[in-house]
């Protein structure tokens, strides 16, 4: 069984193409878990009426405290890994406003039989970047924001995300590794940036990742997008106008690996401890000396535009 956890907030305006979206899916072994984040409109009373209808498939549970966008997704796994451990052999996760691919779910289990033999994995796609009427603007994410998504080793990924968490896939061995970890007693949406970025460094230090071929949903972007797809030409600008803000971006990032490596230290395999701990350490090196080291290890953005605005403010 694949367990689908989606995150809502305020969701009322697209929330029912997407749960529709879902309903038709070829593949039909899954469950929907919905966890809303202390809506004020009428998200909670739409999702009941879908579990009201679909009980056997369509779970709603409305979080007691706020958990924000990564907390959301972190906890809900959790809840479901913990009540329907049994169950679930994969997890993938779905945004409130997109529009799934009728063999997404197909597609995304195929890839995923085909590269984790046993071991830990995540799969992840490119989607159609559409307006807020799902009008097609872009057919590839990927192209369209000029990122490279081959590069998910675990050196690029520390610092650039290359994951659409609406197209993740991950397996039961991946999550185990996630629950392990946390009987430290940490709790890792503090420091992630979002739930796939996280899943991604796990899969890259202990498994496999792997991509899907083409798009796989509709990516809405719309006014109320926690994240989206700014246009390049609007990135370069960004980056020289806001220059304390990418710095303190970067700065997130190497904490979030700092908390990656409080998690998993004592279970990295040696090469993946190094390059870790050689990011972090990023923090105490002078200004040439944090240059040597970005270069060196290829912790790197995407494109040459990116990196020479990441060798200016790092």
């Amino acid at each position: 069984m694949i367990a689908i956890i989606m995150g809502t907030y305020n969701g009322e305006k697209y929330i029912r193409e997407q749960i529709d979206s879902i309903l038709a899916e070829d593949y039909k072994d899954w469950k929907l878990f919905i966890f809303d984040d202390a809506s004020k409109d009428d998200t909670e009373a739409i999702v009941s009426s879908y579990v009201k209808k679909y009980p056997d498939k369509i779970h709603f549970q409305k979080n007691k405290v706020k958990f924000g966008a990564a907390g959301n997704f972190f906890n809900g796994i959790k809840e479901v890994a913990t009540k329907f451990w049994k169950e679930a052999e994969y997890f993938c996760f779905s945004d409130q406003d997109d529009v799934w691919m009728k063999d997404k779910l197909d597609r995304s289990l195929a890839k995923m039989k085909d590269i984790e033999n046993g071991k830990p994995a995540l799969v992840f796609s490119d989607v159609a970047i559409t307006d807020k009427n799902l009008t097609i603007t872009a057919n590839s994410y990927f192209e369209a924001e000029k990122v490279d998504r081959e590069k998910t080793s675990l050196n690029y990924l520390l610092m650039e995300n290359k994951l659409i968490g609406g197209t993740v896939m991950i397996n039961r061995a991946l999550f185990e590794l996630e629950m392990k970890a946390e009987e430290k007693g940490l709790v890792p949406y503090k420091k992630a940036k979002m739930h796939d970025w996280w899943f991604g460094l796990i899969a890259a230090c202990f498994g496999k990742i792997g991509y899907v071929e083409g798009f796989t949903e509709y990516y809405r972007q719309h006014g109320d997008n926690v994240v989206g797809g700014e246009s390049f030409g609007s990135y370069f600008v960004a980056r020289f106008s806001k220059m304390h803000e990418i710095r303190h971006r970067i700065r997130e990032n190497i904490e979030q690996a700092d908390e990656f490596l409080k998690y998993f230290d004592g279970y990295l395999p040696e090469t993946e401890l190094r390059v870790v701990k050689e990011f972090v350490s990023l923090r105490n090196k002078g200004f040439l000396g944090r240059r040597i080291s970005i270069v060196k290890n290829k912790f790197l953005k995407s494109g040459l535009i990116r990196n020479i605005a990441l060798m200016i403010f790092v």
